[in-house]
């Protein structure tokens, strides 16, 4: 089949050689990969071919395994009806247009064409801050697996209360950083739950499957907290979705 993976390029050894896929197309944003994929240890991906997708005018210049540098929303009307399936993995997080985005795959695919994606940590959820590999003038390391917010935290406190918490904990030049990657860095679009349901359900796709992934568990002071403090929201304890959703034939 032929398959664009949306937020990712998977190398070509496993999804040509091994899963044996007709073509694969990577879709990168490359500016979220150099400033938070490098930090993370990350590695450039790698690909026959590396292309903007600004500079796609016709299918014939995709080759059997591509990266497109951009954004789904940007896709060109070339590639609409281009792809049996769509993969996305920890991805939608990251879209703030989320309904053009959605609209974007669904003319992506062919007639019968499915997307998978699977995404988390969302922002409602106890670890959603998607805090980054930052180190304090002390040396020290935090980042999300190591983090110094506590649990639901970047959802109960304000920026300004977030800031005297991590000051217990860290220097305040480091405090201030951290405050701009959970509240103002546009890396992740502070989505809930229940916005991902409207999105979902407003958007031209059959859903197939709508699954809530990884829930935690939540203490009642807490989940009332949050439901004061975010009025109309109540999925605190999940922690993500996994989605399968179609093209109507």
């Amino acid at each position: 089949m032929k398959v664009l993976e949306v937020g990712g390029s998977l190398p070509r050894e496993l999804v040509i050689d091994t899963l044996e896929a007709k073509q694969w197309v990577g879709l990168e944003a490359m500016r979220y990969w150099q400033e938070l994929g490098e930090k993370g240890g990350g590695t450039r991906p790698s690909a026959d071919l590396f292309i903007r997708i600004n500079d796609v005018t016709s299918l014939s210049v995709i080759k059997q395994n591509t990266v497109l540098e951009g954004l789904i929303e940007d896709l060109p009307s070339c590639l609409e009806g281009a792809f049996d399936r769509i993969f996305s993995i920890a991805c939608l997080e990251h879209i703030h247009t989320l309904g053009l985005a959605l609209e974007k795959m669904h003319a992506a695919l062919k007639p019968g064409g499915k997307f998978f994606t699977m995404f988390s940590p969302i922002w409602s959820a106890h670890d959603g801050h998607h805090l980054p590999i930052i180190s304090d003038a002390s040396g020290k390391k935090w980042s999300y697996a190591k983090s110094p917010i506590p649990p639901w935290g970047h959802l109960l406190l304000s920026p300004a209360q977030m800031e005297k918490h991590l000051c217990t904990r860290t220097d305040r030049h480091t405090a201030s950083q951290m405050v701009y990657n959970i509240y103002h860095n546009q890396h992740i679009n502070r989505l809930f739950t229940e916005d991902y349901i409207e999105y979902v359900q407003s958007s031209p796709f059959k859903i197939e499957q709508f699954q809530l992934t990884f829930p935690s568990k939540i203490p009642s002071q807490i989940q009332n907290a949050l439901e004061i403090r975010h009025p109309s929201k109540k999925h605190f304890a999940n922690n993500g979705l996994l989605l399968i959703l179609s093209k109507e034939s």
